[in-house]
């Protein structure tokens, strides 16, 4: 009786702490979720910005004569919903992880799952990964011209990264699609922790990309305005005025590359945190693992916050 009592106890702390650890990924998760979703909308908002700037500038010229259907958002609209349908299908993963080694079954998350996972299977073909502009557009009026910022494109995702952001994908529907026993989750979860790594660190490496391309569009939008304020007469007090809207740009420069770092390391807080849960499954987590664990989830939960905290108009 008292070793089946002990093995119950023994039982129970492992059950306690895999329940731990998924709700740490939980809350790794969350910010992650949200702030990617904002970025995106963001880089297309910041670009669009950019291109009317560009367009006061480039509407005189008669070689190339300017035309607005060239315009086009960063991010098509077909990439956006891609990458949050991803985004839902890795807080749908996450979600089955809880509940699972929470003993808790829900017959409407089965279904939203399995319905989320057929629809990611494949997707990852599609995704296709954002490239920053490499051109600067040279802004010139009247034989005046600003010397402007030139930015690095950031390195491009390559074909072998591209497949195994594809396998990531597909590996997170076959998960959902499939329901998944509690007997079955180390294995499962085991199998799964490198398809997340390779998810994170691709993602984290396209903010590279979201991150070149925001410094540019900011730059282009500073040096366009500069510009305008040094070859426009205006009255006295409208100049004021629009000098003053130079520091709030970059202000707001700073602020987006900033929001952008900090998604960046949020990625890879999931994805390390998902490795302690991986290991905790198979009971091999490494005890600076599981230090560690509660300042993921904290640290993830509070940039949650210092995002949300952000005047609207930054984000």
């Amino acid at each position: 009786m008292v070793v089946l009592t002990a093995l119950g106890l023994l039982a129970c702390g492992c059950v306690q702490e895999e329940a731990k650890h998924a709700t740490a990924l939980s809350a790794a998760t969350a910010p992650v979720v949200d702030e990617a979703t904002a970025a995106y909308e963001s880089v297309n908002t910041i670009h669009d910005m950019q291109l009317q700037y560009v367009a006061t500038t480039a509407f005189d010229k008669t070689d190339p004569v300017y035309n607005p259907k060239n315009a086009q958002p960063f991010l098509s609209e077909s990439q956006i919903d891609i990458r949050l349908a991803v985004l839902k299908g890795l807080q749908a993963y996450v979600k089955d992880l809880v509940d699972i080694t929470g003993g808790v079954e829900s017959k409407e998350l089965d279904t939203a799952s399995t319905s989320l996972g057929k629809s990611l299977a494949g997707l990852g073909n599609a995704f296709l990964p954002a490239s920053s502009s490499s051109q600067t557009a040279t802004i010139t009026t009247d034989g005046s011209t600003v010397t402007q910022t030139v930015v690095s494109p950031a390195a491009p995702i390559t074909q072998g990264e591209q497949n195994l952001i594809s396998t990531a994908i597909n590996g997170l529907g076959q998960f959902l699609a499939y329901k998944k026993m509690k007997s079955e989750l180390p294995a499962t979860v085991e199998g799964m922790d490198p398809q997340i790594e390779n998810l994170c660190k691709l993602l984290a490496k396209e903010i590279d990309i979201l991150i070149s391309q925001e410094t540019l569009d900011y730059d282009t939008v500073i040096d366009a305005q500069t510009l305008f304020l040094r070859t426009t007469k205006l009255d006295a007090q409208v100049r004021r005025e629009q000098i003053m809207k130079l520091p709030e740009l970059a202000r707001q420069e700073k602020d987006a590359i900033e929001r952008l770092k900090h998604l960046k390391g949020e990625l890879m807080n999931l994805e390390l945190t998902h490795h302690a849960f991986a290991a905790e499954l198979q009971h091999n987590n490494p005890s600076s693992l599981k230090s560690t664990i509660g300042s993921l989830a904290a640290a993830g939960s509070n940039l949650g916050k210092y995002y949300h905290s952000l005047p609207a108009t930054a984000q």
